[in-house]
């Protein structure tokens, strides 16, 4: 008896062992099943999430369909992302990578593994990569025609509505690996662009040879947008690293943003108001203008006293009485001395 029970158990556990065994293989096949369907439809799990959102901005995933848009809303790859005219939306792509749209701009985000790859179709895009990538990383950022490959810096990328929607980066810290190909001709150029400065692609499609030109110039903090500046100055850390990479002042970023705010002030706002963000400076302009006001009210009482007095009376009693007499005398020289320049006759 014992030696059966024996056998029965070992029999029983050996049983146990396979089902649990069979069991583990299908789950590891329904999940292999599960990952294939998802990349076959372009769709697989990822780090990105929307992070915060303002004004009009929109959706969609990669068969064209839109999503309801929420803070800390889950991004597929594929998924496109754009702004209205009053819309600007910031995409975190990982723990250490983010992305913010302007107004009026189209974006597409794509993953494979550790790959990541951000289209931009239209506007603009502010980029912040706050650590470096490791070697198997990549992450590019793309126009219709130029790739930037970031690999841990911050920088602005755009279609420069003022030179004719022409793609252009400007890097603020660091430095990126630049390429741009002509669609026409083929012709591919690369450059590496260094912190401080703005590379601008010109495409030449009616030459053979030099159909790419890569244009770099070097730039200082009146010339960067008010998108832009509003990013940086509102990071104190983006800011000082900004200004270590590319000698910029700290002061003069948060000037020239205010000097765009005082131009372009918005319309639900007073002067009053708009004059309180200028950091104290309007309380230095109102004391100078009311000590104007006072100095110019000085000055207007002794001018007026002595100089109505004298001049009035000396002028008015001999030109009154003396030239009335002789104004015959001299009409009729002007009248010769014309007839004789002119000819004219009388």
């Amino acid at each position: 008896m014992t030696e059966k029970t024996t056998k029965k158990s070992i029999t029983a556990r050996k049983r146990f062992e396979y089902a649990i065994t069979a069991l583990t293989s299908i789950i590891a096949i329904a999940f292999v099943v599960l990952f294939i369907n998802s990349c076959q439809n372009g769709y697989q799990a990822t780090n990105m999430r929307l992070l915060h959102s303002e004004g009009t901005v929109t959706i969609e995933n990669a068969k064209g369909g839109t999503k309801p848009v929420s803070d800390n809303l889950k991004f597929q790859s594929g998924d496109a992302v754009s702004t209205g005219a009053d819309g600007v939306v910031s995409v975190g792509l990982d723990d250490t990578k983010i992305v913010t749209l302007e107004n009026n701009s189209r974006a597409e985000f794509f993953q494979n593994g550790k790959n990541l790859e951000l289209k931009l179709t239209k506007g603009a895009v502010f980029f912040n990569v706050t650590q470096k990538l490791r070697e198997d990383e990549k992450f590019e950022i793309k126009t219709a025609t130029m790739t930037a490959g970031i690999r841990g810096t911050s920088g602005y990328v755009y279609y420069d509505e003022n030179a004719g929607g022409k793609e252009t980066i400007t890097l603020t810290d660091g430095s990126v690996e630049i390429s741009a190909t002509n669609p026409d001709t083929g012709e591919t150029k690369t450059a590496r662009l260094e912190a401080g400065n703005k590379l601008t692609v010109y495409l030449y499609s009616g030459r053979i040879e030099d159909s790419v030109e890569l244009q770099i110039d070097e730039i200082d903090e009146y010339e960067l947008s008010e998108f832009v500046l509003s990013i940086i100055t509102q990071d104190e850390g983006l800011m000082k690293k900004v200004c270590d990479h590319t000698g910029w002042n700290k002061d003069k970023l948060i000037k020239a943003l205010n000097d765009i705010g005082n131009k372009n002030p918005k319309p639900s706002e007073t002067t009053e108001a708009t004059t309180t963000t200028t950091e104290g400076t309007t309380t230095g302009t109102s004391e100078t203008e009311s000590e104007t006001s006072e100095t110019t009210k000085k000055p207007t009482k002794k001018p007026t006293k002595k100089p109505t007095k004298r001049p009035t009376r000396k002028p008015t009693k001999k030109p009154t009485k003396k030239p009335t007499k002789k104004p015959s005398q001299t009409t009729g020289v002007s009248r010769g001395s014309v007839n004789k320049i002119t000819g004219s006759k009388f």
